[in-house]
């Protein structure tokens, strides 16, 4: 059978070049015979590089081709996504963690939430992107449409810009056909064009780690040692990105030192990628060191993380494929480490915990591994934040890519028939993209195999599944190759077709989503799908509580809040949402039930706005103003707290010390209606000031201040009386 040698890289190329003798002038009439004579069969030269044959697939247009067909399909998918997808620009579960850390570093600076919990590489984007909004809508609900729009974008050009990478990757290893080829599959590959629409990691960090691996290929073939800098840089923002890259570092540190040379040359080669790679993780483990009081190198999730992948059950979270959503799994999970302080503590306790259950159970464990392994080349992709099955059928580009070689059963097909080939697969210097490819698949398969996960593993094998067909050609003999493993691949019963179909990871989030859109039919049914779930899901209860409220049926909703609280007694919303039902009609029950809340949660600062109200009604100005002090310390960039403030002030009559707290508070982040409160209340601070001068009066000493709360519910953020 014919096969296609890869062509040589540049730099090879160059140096053949260099060191070729002469051209003899006196063959070229034999090579003109040669190339005349058409009837022939393909010279040797064809043979080897077919793209002889077709002159007009150059380089150039190769990439434009791939770029350009990335790009369209990709928008497409976010044009598509704007308009069926509902949370399009309401993140969920690892998306609101990513947008609200992004939050947190546009208010607080790059020391918010240290020591880190994820990575903050992708959150760091997002803030950036975000610099020209000022400010992206408050912690745990939506962002603006506009912003999610510029999210996405840019996500598809990087993700156009990785099938470039993966191109070039193909072209130094595998030869031209190849990387046209290979290019073409991830530019109609079914999953990278999904998170292309998806607040999440997976963008980003597959176009580091190509970008990585394609920078190390180049580096390999030359014999300086400079070409390894940047190596070292782009892993390094890969680990910072998802710090499933640390291996691959590592296999690159590797990788330089095995390059031919003296053992001088190739320490120095391994040392410039290491200190490259720690020159980039050095701001984050600074940060985390000095802000965060904790020596986490990057993140400290991973120990929760692998022990999730190797824990013993079958069940949501611990059937090693997927994940645990913030309820009652995930409380769980944090009440084996309550007791530690420290957030390294807390992640080695989770190593520990697993390394036990391995070695308590070894046999179930091997089986869950066995699980893990089929997974990773199954033509099913794992589900994590959201039911791909639903995802798929409600977007119409994701369907139609379904039925592609892009899909995730051919093309995981495509690349092991490439693995099968062997060395006639790759080239004997493509050693950084075999290195990271198997130090990859090695990391995800030690921590739990989510779809997202597989992302960037498919992607590097895109080069090896393009080079593979190359090498088997359009031949009735590649069937026996490719017809068994397109079968074997779709035959694998993992993850299960139940699983698939019915997946959820947090019915509360999508529940609140569609709460927010205007939608409470279906996002009652998503409440009580949680509760059907989980019947201690206290969130589900509290929130159809709140949806009984709205609809008029008070009754319905005290009873639920009731139960609420009953449930989880340590549930300070519950507390809070069922004193501001009880407020007009058992006053001395609300006062309670506000204290609850913020005795179970003293960060709470809706709660202590509540409680401030209530005093305030009640005549109570002193306690009140303490409350609202305790709202305002605890989340200063609020506006109701120093108005509330205020409002306490012009009653005691302080007015001096009232138009210093207006001072604090921007009016474009009141309700319409308490913003009419406040321009009349300026107005009454000014004309008192005007007729009674007084001396200055200083504000009352106030508490220290606590860790910010996220707002939660409407009331919350207090009802003007």
């Amino acid at each position: 059978m014919l096969q296609a040698r890869p062509s040589d890289s540049l730099a090879t190329a160059r140096r053949n070049w260099a060191t070729s003798a002469p051209p003899d002038h006196s063959r070229s009439s034999q090579v003109s015979k040669a190339s005349s004579n058409s009837g022939r069969a393909c010279s040797k030269s064809e043979e080897l590089d077919p793209m002889k044959s077709t002159p007009w697939i150059t380089a150039k247009r190769s990439h434009w081709i791939v770029f350009l067909l990335a790009v369209a399909i990709r928008l497409w998918s976010v044009a598509e996504s704007s308009h069926v997808d509902p949370a399009f620009a309401f993140p969920i579960v690892d998306e609101q963690t990513n947008v609200d850390q992004a939050r947190g570093f546009l208010s607080d600076g790059p020391g918010h939430g240290a020591p880190y919990w994820k990575p903050p590489g992708y959150p760091a984007l997002l803030a950036l992107i975000a610099l020209p909004w000022g400010e992206i809508g408050t912690a745990g609900h939506g962002v603006p449409t506009s912003y999610a729009w510029a999210v996405k974008i840019l996500q598809c050009i990087l993700d156009a810009c990785s099938a470039l990478m993966i191109v070039k990757i193909a072209a130094a290893t595998a030869g031209r056909v190849a990387a046209l080829l290979s290019g073409l599959l991830y530019a109609i590959a079914a999953m990278p064009v999904y998170f292309c629409s998806q607040f999440l990691d997976t963008t980003l960090f597959t176009f580091l780690m190509l970008l990585s691996v394609f920078l190390a290929c180049s580096a390999f073939a030359d014999r300086r040692v400079t070409p390894w800098i940047p190596v070292g840089m782009a892993i390094g923002l890969a680990c910072i990105t998802r710090a499933t890259g640390l291996p691959v570092a590592a296999g690159l540190v590797l990788v330089a030192g095995l390059q031919q040379g003296t053992w001088k040359l190739r320490g120095m080669r391994a040392g410039v990628v290491a200190a490259a790679c720690a020159m980039a993780m050095l701001p984050i483990f600074a940060v985390n060191l000095k802000l965060g009081h904790d020596a986490v190198l990057i993140s400290s999730n991973g120990g929760i993380n692998f022990y999730i992948g190797n824990r013993s059950g079958d069940g949501i979270g611990s059937d090693g494929l997927t994940s645990v959503a913030t309820g009652p799994r995930w409380d769980q999970l944090l009440e084996k480490s309550d007791d530690l302080r420290l957030a390294s503590e807390r992640s080695r306790r989770y190593y520990n915990l697993a390394l036990q259950e391995i070695l308590a159970e070894p046999g179930r464990w091997l089986q869950k591994m066995g699980r893990k392994a089929a997974a990773l080349v199954s033509a099913r992709d794992v589900p994590n934040n959201k039911n791909l099955i639903e995802e798929t059928h409600r977007n119409r580009v994701h369907w139609l890519l379904s039925w592609l070689p892009g899909a995730s059963g051919p093309l995981m097909a495509l690349v092991l028939a490439g693995l099968l080939i062997g060395k006639r697969g790759l080239r004997d210097d493509d050693l950084p993209l075999r290195v990271s490819l198997l130090l990859l698949t090695l990391t995800t398969w030690s921590f739990f195999v989510a779809g997202r996960f597989r992302v960037a593993i498919l992607a590097l094998g895109c080069v090896v599944a393009g080079r593979g067909l190359v090498t088997l050609g359009l031949r009735w003999r590649a069937l026996l190759v490719m017809v068994p493993l397109l079968i074997g691949v779709h035959a694998i019963p993992v993850p299960a077709r139940s699983l698939m179909d019915g997946y959820c990871i947090d019915p509360v989030a999508l529940g609140y989503v569609h709460e927010k859109r205007g939608e409470p039919d279906l996002a009652a049914q998503w409440y009580q799908r949680s509760l059907d779930q989980d019947p201690g899901d206290v969130r589900a209860l509290h929130n159809l509580a709140h949806l009984a409220q709205e609809a008029g049926n008070l009754p319905l909703a005290l009873e639920r809040f009731r139960s609420a609280t009953t449930i989880a007694p340590d549930h300070a919303p519950s507390w809070n949402s069922l004193g501001a039902l009880l407020v007009a009609l058992d006053p001395p029950e609300a006062l309670r039930c506000f204290r609850e809340a913020v005795e179970r949660d003293p960060e709470y600062v809706g709660a202590w706005i509540n409680l401030g109200q209530f005093l305030e009604s009640s005549g109570e100005l002193h306690k009140a103003q303490d409350a609202y002090q305790r709202a305002r310390r605890l989340e200063p960039a609020r506006a109701m707290p120093p108005f509330l403030e205020a409002r306490i002030q012009n009653k005691l009559r302080s007015p001096r010390s009232a138009q210093r707290l207006l001072r604090m508070v921007n009016p474009q982040l009141l309700e319409p209606g308490t913003r009419e409160l406040y321009e009349q209340l300026s107005e009454e601070v000014r004309k008192q000031l005007e007729d009674v001068p007084a001396p200055p009066d200083a504000i009352p000493q106030q508490p220290e201040p606590l860790d910010d709360a996220d707002p939660d519910r409407p009331e919350e953020r207090g009802v003007v009386g």
